[in-house]
């Protein structure tokens, strides 16, 4: 499910089977250079899918550990975890397009809406006021991604998913691994911000 390369396919629909939108614009097969390259319209399939997708892969796969034990079975707590980290690494790393995929944000905020909804909803405001202060929106992903580890760390932020506990070990290691990993698929966008050349929206950007 992680693996539906939006982005690419929106593009080949609208240009023709031969258009790659990762040889336009940042390269990128994600949101942002999506509506850089092709407009808000291309762009609106992207988001849904890409947050549905990340949404569901643990959603179902809580359905199913609910069932498990509704049935007598095993509580494979686990598995809507290892689901989530499946959408995100399948998205990046996509095998309908040669592993060359998005950068995993949006499809991690769907992940998040899953299992720790307060936690990603609390990273979305951060990732909105960074990114409409700054005009960077890779400044608000990396931003997102800092206060989506930070926050995992406080599991009373979920007191009706996990009342047990105050800190779910699983969604804090999870959160972490995630928070690294999108944050490492910016690097390119962290030189160029430190270098003053990140292409941001209202900003015309610098040439080198």
């Amino acid at each position: 499910m992680g693996a539906i390369p939006t982005a690419i396919w929106v593009a080949k629909i609208v240009n023709g089977k031969d258009y790659d939108i990762r040889d336009f614009g940042s390269k990128n097969s994600g949101l942002t250079n999506t509506f850089r390259v092709l407009g808000v319209k291309p762009a609106l399939p992207v988001v849904i899918v890409d947050l549905l997708k990340g949404f569901f892969a643990p959603t179902i796969a809580i359905w199913m550990n609910e069932a498990s034990k509704a049935n007598g079975g095993s509580d494979f707590f686990w598995l809507p975890l290892v689901c989530g980290i499946l959408a995100i690494l399948g998205h990046s790393f996509t095998c309908f397009a040669g592993f060359r995929g998005g950068k995993g944000v949006l499809t991690a905020f769907g992940v998040f809406l899953a299992i720790a909804p307060v936690t990603a909803l609390l990273s979305f405001a951060v990732w909105l006021v960074l990114t409409l202060s700054t005009k960077y929106v890779s400044v608000g992903s990396i931003g997102a991604c800092i206060a989506l580890a930070g926050l995992s760390l406080f599991g009373y932020l979920e007191p009706d998913l996990y009342p047990h506990d105050k800190i779910h070990t699983g969604i804090l290691a999870v959160a972490w691994l995630v928070a690294v990993f999108v944050i490492f698929k910016h690097k390119a966008n962290i030189r160029r911000l430190l270098n003053g050349t990140e292409n941001g929206f209202g900003k015309k950007r610098k040439k080198v």
